[in-house]
């Protein structure tokens, strides 16, 4: 958990002694970046600014945006989650293995039980086991790894394709739309609303905010922490199951790499609108915005390397202008 301390000086009264061009730079300015960066590829490119490609981003992302949705509730609370993307290769896995047993509805439940026992375990190390959360995803990450590969020997599990009912989660359409981005709109929508509407999302961001003084104030610390895996384990097994319906298959390796874009997502989401702390709504125009960034890069030739490497680069600049935004609390923290 992260623990901070006041330096006696509030949010507002520091704010308020910048001048007014860093107040606003402060709040506008990631989003002014992200609407300059998309004007230049607009001009580089005469198909980046198209509906066509608007579409292709946004189910690109779907499974991304997912992962980082579920990794804010765990950031919020004060923890780290590194397993969450092996999260969505377990789950992906068990759904593909339990169609042909159960059927493509009790497979998807099923599956995402699997996935939420996993965020149970973690919770559960973290908060009772009193380890670090680092340390227990890490560890868990190598297990689940360990587990995808004994259970798929390496290869990929094929979904028979008369299975329509479950491949129209993936591919089917309503409308112009396809149904895996109602689904990423559906999920973000209830998440918002638990986070920023329910009892169970401000509990959360307390633990998160001073974990003593949320327990002196007789919130149980231990069932909010455990609670905010547990969802991120849901969500992004939900991401699992979109992701074999996409392809009628799991691959043994097919979340790992959403993992460092949900990272840069997130702390990148925290510096939108000047809030400095990660919200769902920041996550998902961070995620929007790597996308972005990686198609107009595809469009005008840079290498892959390059966009890796401006993932990478995003994410430590996001959580260097994160400390900026709260640089009135004193750093106790150093995991």
């Amino acid at each position: 958990m992260t623990i901070s301390v006041s330096t006696g000086k509030s949010p507002s009264t520091v704010g308020s002694r910048d001048p007014a061009i860093i107040r606003a730079l402060r709040y506008w300015g990631t989003i002014i970046v992200i609407v300059l960066v998309g004007i230049g590829f607009a001009v580089a490119s005469p198909y980046f600014a198209t509906i066509s490609n608007l579409n292709n981003i946004l189910f690109s992302m779907i499974v991304a945006a997912l992962v980082a949705t579920g990794l804010t509730f765990v950031i919020v609370a004060g923890s780290f989650d590194l397993s969450i993307g092996l999260n969505v290769t377990t789950v992906s896995i068990a759904t593909a293995y339990l169609i042909p047993v159960t059927g493509p509805f009790l497979a998807v439940v099923f599956a995402l039980a699997i996935g939420c026992f996993v965020g149970l375990i973690n919770g559960l190390l973290v908060t009772y086991g009193r380890l670090s959360g680092i340390v227990v995803t890490l560890g868990m990450s190598f297990v689940l790894g360990g587990l995808n590969q004994f259970a798929t020997n390496g290869y990929q599990i094929a979904v028979d394709y008369r299975e329509e009912a479950f491949r129209w989660i993936g591919q089917g359409r309503v409308g112009p739309i396809a149904v895996p981005v109602i689904i990423l709109l559906a999920v973000f929508l209830i998440a918002w609303v638990i986070q920023s509407r329910t009892r169970a999302g401000h509990y959360i961001a307390a633990v998160g905010d001073n974990p003593m003084a949320a327990y002196y104030s007789g919130i149980p610390v231990y069932l909010w922490v455990i609670s905010s895996f547990i969802l991120a384990s849901l969500i992004s097994g939900i991401g699992g199951v979109i992701l074999t319906s996409i392809s009628s298959s799991a691959q043994p390796v097919g979340g790992q790499g959403y993992l460092l874009e949900a990272f840069a997502a997130v702390y990148l989401g925290a510096t939108i609108l000047g809030k400095g702390k990660p919200h769902l709504l920041g996550t998902l125009i961070g995620i929007l915005f790597l996308y972005m960034v990686s198609s107009g890069m595809n469009m005008v030739g840079v290498p892959f390397a390059a966009r890796q490497l401006f993932n990478g680069l995003v994410l430590i600049l996001a959580v260097g202008a994160n400390a900026l935004l709260n640089r009135e609390e004193l750093h106790l923290k150093f995991i």
